[in-house]
Parts: C-alpha cells; sequence; structure tokens
C-alpha cells in the first residue's frame, strides 16, 4: 500500500495535474488541437528520437528482444480481441474500433512523460523510444489497414512511414552513430531543450484533446476494451518478458507502456475513415482516467516482479 500511495502521489498525479491544466485551458480558451499536434509531431519527438537513439546503450541483441516482445504481445491482445468478438458477435462496423482500442495504446503523450518521472535514464528513453516507435509503425499500417478502406495499398504505407519525421531523426541518428560523428555542440543543446520541454507539452495536449470528447451514456464495450487494454496489456507483456528472459528496466519499461490507455491516434483513425468516432474518443477517455487507478498496480507489478 505504501508503494502504491507513492507512485499514485509522486508519479501518477504530476501526470494528471498537467492534464488537467491541458483541459482547463481547453474548456476556457479553446486551442487549435491540429497545432499543438504538429508541433509535437515535427519538432518535439524527432528531437527526443534523435538525441535517445544516438546516444543509447542498448546492443542490437537487447534491441531486437524488445522488439520481438512488443511484437508478441500485440498479436496476442489481437488474437485475445478476435476471441471476444467473436463470442460477443460484434458487428463487422464494431471490430476495427475494438482492436484498435486493445492493440494500439499511448506510446507518446502518455508514457514519455512517464518513463521519465519513473527513471530518467538514456537507458530507458531507448527502451520508450523503441516503444514509441513501433506503436507509430503498427497505428500507420494495422490500425489504417483494420479501419480504412480494404483497398489500401502497403506501399503508400510504407512510403507515408518513411516520410515520418520520428521515421528520418530515426535514420539520421543511425548514420551519425556508425559513422562515428559527433553532433555539434549548439545542436545538441538544443536537442536538449527540446526533449525536456516534450513532456509539459504533450501532457498539456492530451488534456485538451480529452477536454474535446464527448461523453453521453458509455456503452458496455467502451468498458470492456479499456479493462483489456488496461489490464489485458500489461499482464501479456508481464509473461512475454518473462519468457524471453528480459530483466530489469528494460523489461519493466515494456510492461509499463503495455498498461498505457488507448492511443488518442485511434479517434484520428475513425475520424478519418467513419469507423465510429465516438467509441474511440470514450474508450480513450474512460482508459486514460482508470489508468489513474491501475497504473500505480502496473509500476508495483513490474518494479517487484520483473
Amino acid at each position: 500500500m505504501h508503494q502504491f500511495n507513492f507512485l499514485l502521489f509522486n508519479v501518477l498525479t504530476p501526470i494528471f495535474l498537467q492534464v488537467g491544466a491541458g483541459v482547463l485551458i481547453q474548456k476556457r480558451f479553446p486551442l487549435d488541437i491540429s497545432s499543438l499536434g504538429k508541433v509535437q509531431f515535427y519538432v518535439f519527438i524527432p528531437a527526443l528520437v534523435f538525441g535517445s537513439i544516438y546516444r543509447t546503450p542498448l546492443g542490437s541483441a537487447q534491441l531486437l528482444d524488445i522488439l520481438k516482445c512488443n511484437l508478441a504481445v500485440f498479436s496476442a491482445l489481437l488474437a485475445c480481441g478476435w476471441l471476444v468478438a467473436r463470442l460477443l458477435r460484434l458487428r463487422a462496423a464494431q471490430k476495427p474500433g475494438f482492436y484498435n482500442a486493445i492493440c494500439l495504446y499511448n506510446s507518446g503523450n502518455y508514457c514519455i512523460p512517464l518513463i521519465q518521472l519513473l527513471y530518467n535514464t538514456p537507458f530507458s528513453y531507448s527502451i520508450q523510444i523503441v516503444v514509441l516507435l513501433l506503436q507509430s509503425t503498427l497505428t500507420n499500417t494495422f490500425g489504417v489497414l483494420n479501419t480504412g478502406p480494404k483497398g489500401k495499398r502497403i506501399g503508400e504505407m510504407l512510403i507515408k512511414l518513411l516520410r515520418m519525421p520520428a521515421t528520418l531523426a530515426m535514420l539520421a541518428a543511425l548514420i551519425f552513430r556508425a559513422g562515428g560523428w559527433v553532433v555539434w555542440t549548439p545542436v545538441e543543446q538544443s536537442l536538449s531543450a527540446l526533449t525536456q520541454g516534450l513532456v509539459p507539452l504533450a501532457l498539456v495536449t492530451l488534456g485538451a484533446q480529452l477536454a474535446s470528447a464527448r461523453v453521453p451514456r458509455l456503452a458496455p464495450l467502451v468498458y470492456l476494451s479499456s479493462l483489456m487494454r488496461l489490464f489485458g496489456g500489461p499482464l501479456l507483456a508481464w509473461g512475454m518478458v518473462s519468457l524471453l528472459g528480459i530483466h530489469g528496466v528494460a523489461g519493466q519499461v515494456i510492461v509499463i507502456c503495455a498498461g498505457a490507455p488507448s492511443a488518442v491516434n485511434t479517434v484520428l483513425l475513425a475520424i478519418e475513415f467513419k469507423g465510429n468516432p465516438d467509441f474511440a474518443s470514450q474508450t480513450v477517455l474512460l482508459s486514460t482516467l482508470l489508468s489513474a487507478i491501475t497504473m500505480p498496480l502496473v509500476i508495483s507489478l513490474a518494479l517487484t516482479q520483473i
């Protein structure tokens, strides 16, 4: 109980206070959420990705284990979702939003601040960046194929992925590392400043996004998808890290991130492809609020059992 209270008040409370600030300012002075998202997407996140990969202490074997583990968790969640959808006889129109809600999580606005508050080390950052890049890739491949027109071409999605600022930043960092090049000091200082500024910007933006969600009476499927996301994700991740022998901080970060709420991008996918945006926004909102209770439990599990 002492550890739960410590995590709740010293880790989660600072996060939700900043999210709350975003909610309040959005209600009082409506913000352009699209512009806030673009600032993160094109400036702050690429800076974090470049800096983290450039300085990463991760070896190729560790990187491969992290990727295998996260892909295995994603596949297991999708299989569970498919089974539940069959048991509940969900309509075809309900399935894409349900699968997205349980498989795609908020690895950016939520996990980056969380991991920074918990660890704040280059090693933990590196693992989080791998998770972030993989979730971004899954969102732009599985998420689009699952939600969008079935004729969407794989080639188009791959080109879009390669053009993403975070992908370009990752490639640039890998080139610098392979060439043994040193980043110019003013650039290094700018990257560090942008990295530090990402956390409050991400949390305020998340609050503004949540403030825009409509909250009528929630359907039972919203509760089910939220619980599967918040409990199923970390439990499956715990099993996978144990199976693959991923110990210490690496395993802890994977499990903690797997307990994050549904990704805000699931709402954007639903809006773009007319795939029940109300369900998506309600699941994001409910899972984010419930994570204030579930995340301390997940962190306690990770810190004591891995």
